[in-house]
């Protein structure tokens, strides 16, 4: 198996992630957990308010975000299972775009005369279950200068089963981290990651966790589609490429399957094992998908 698709392998956590708390219901129980106290929102509050449909941000795409109904707030919640210094400011970029999206989307004008004042502020959170013991509570991003001051500290918090404060099956992060403990004890007793993935579904169903999502044959869809789909979309992209490349040199043949993989959302990492497949430069990538956001 190459370096990329074990990468794609790893993602499947995220996936899951993204996939399961974009339920309003789920994301609010997921936010209590954040905040550490009760919650005065309800599920009428909030939708969701995400990069993921955007062409422009398909290198960067937060995991998880929602806005309030009265636009006075968005929450972004993005989801380590490896540890990572930058976080702060990967966080401060997601909102940045966020808001371009909401400035957009409510057809706000920034060249009046008027100062804009009621605009969605921030909501930052991490949670963290890789497997590597977590020694930081929090990621912060500091500019300092003379006349400018952007000071962010970002909570991160852990969500391994074992240190949550509630575990009951209705809890949906308490679900999600169930599986999780079960999927890696599985991978740690050598199982395979689909051996893996069925016993932790198997005791998610016996004890109630992730009901409404895991009980249906859809779950196990999702799971496979993201590990076999993707690769198989990967390879079918990169010989339909070369293929109609072929009268104009293997070169563009190349290029045409960043084009085609780009266009069917496949994910930055078969993008890159296509562009090291066929050594073709970063920058050069950078500009095919700048392209497609024209």
């Amino acid at each position: 198996m190459s370096t990329h698709q074990r990468n794609l392998r790893k993602q499947h956590r995220d996936s899951m992630f993204r996939w399961y708390f974009k339920v309003p219901k789920r994301f609010l129980h997921l936010l209590k957990h954040c905040r550490g106290q009760e919650l005065t929102l309800t599920e009428d509050d909030i939708k969701p308010f995400d990069l993921e449909s955007t062409v422009a941000v398909r290198v960067r795409r937060n995991d998880v975000s929602f806005i309030t109904n009265d636009n006075r707030l968005i929450i972004l919640v993005e989801h380590q299972s490896t540890i990572n210094p930058n976080i702060a400011l990967r966080l401060f970029l997601y909102y940045s775009e966020l808001l371009q999206l909401w400035i957009k989307t409510n057809d706000v004008n920034l060249y009046t005369e008027t100062r804009l004042q009621d605009f969605p502020q921030p909501e930052f959170y991490v949670v963290y279950n890789g497997k590597k013991p977590l020694n930081e509570t929090f990621s912060s991003f500091t500019i300092n200068y003379p006349d400018i001051k952007i000071d962010l500290k970002v909570n991160i918090l852990d969500i391994h089963f074992e240190n949550l404060t509630e575990t009951t099956p209705d809890n949906a992060l308490a679900g999600y981290s169930f599986f999780y403990k079960i999927f890696d004890d599985g991978i740690k007793a050598s199982l395979s990651e689909e051996e893996a993935f069925a016993k932790a579904r198997e005791e998610c169903i016996v004890k109630g966790y992730m009901q409404g999502a895991i009980e249906k044959e859809g779950f196990v869809m999702f799971y496979k589609d993201f590990l076999d789909y993707d690769v198989q979309l990967f390879q079918q992209g990169k010989a339909e490429g070369i293929e109609e490349g072929k009268a104009r040199g293997k070169a563009e043949g190349l290029e045409e399957a960043i084009r085609l993989a780009i266009r069917n959302h496949v994910p930055m990492v078969m993008i890159e094992a296509i562009a090291e497949a066929s050594n073709i430069p970063q920058n050069r990538i950078n500009q095919l998908l700048q392209e497609a956001t024209v």
